[in-house]
């Protein structure tokens, strides 16, 4: 989890949490140490230790059929569980995160349509395009493309990457 997960997505995207069933900070940073685990671990308050989760286990209790692996689960932006599993399946892991995270067009600006981190003539050269169904934009260059907010990407949006870059 700390190497195929944790340090595989940028931390502003996905969290990893530990949730451990003992409120002994011993037991706790013994865990933490002997796994070289660096991301947060957090302790169940309705847990009476030992073997039997609480609170959070009950919420999302899976029959582990003898498994030794602890439960995994993905929870989206939204609070919805869109993965659990007993058994570690990085694979399966990967692919949920990585749809879940593809969404996200954080690093895009609005009107820099060709992601150079530039707006200029080229923004409107690949707006053209897309307008013109010569080439078909990804979700992050229609959120760049769609400057006038009406999620259809026509006129409007020319006029307003014009403004934008001659800034009127």
């Amino acid at each position: 989890m700390e190497t195929t997960i944790w340090q595989s997505y940028p931390q502003d995207e996905v969290i990893v949490l530990g949730i451990i069933n003992t409120s002994n900070q011993n037991q706790i940073n013994d865990f933490v140490e002997e796994n070289s685990l660096t991301f947060p671990i957090l302790f169940d308050p309705g847990s009476s230790g030992g073997v039997q989760g609480g609170d959070t286990y009950q919420d999302y209790y899976l029959p582990n059929d003898g498994s030794p692996y602890p439960r995994d689960f993905i929870v989206d932006q939204s609070g919805i569980l869109k993965y659990a599993n007993n058994e570690i399946d990085t694979e399966w892991m990967h692919s949920v995160l990585d749809e879940l995270t593809s969404g996200s067009c954080t690093d895009y600006s609005v009107g820099d349509v060709n992601h150079d981190t530039v707006t200029n003539v080229l923004d409107i050269v690949n707006l053209m395009n897309y307008i013109l169904g010569s080439s078909i934009p990804d979700e992050c260059e229609f959120y760049a493309s769609d400057l006038y907010g009406d999620e259809i990407l026509n006129v409007l949006d020319i006029v307003q990457l014009v403004n934008l870059i001659l800034g009127t």
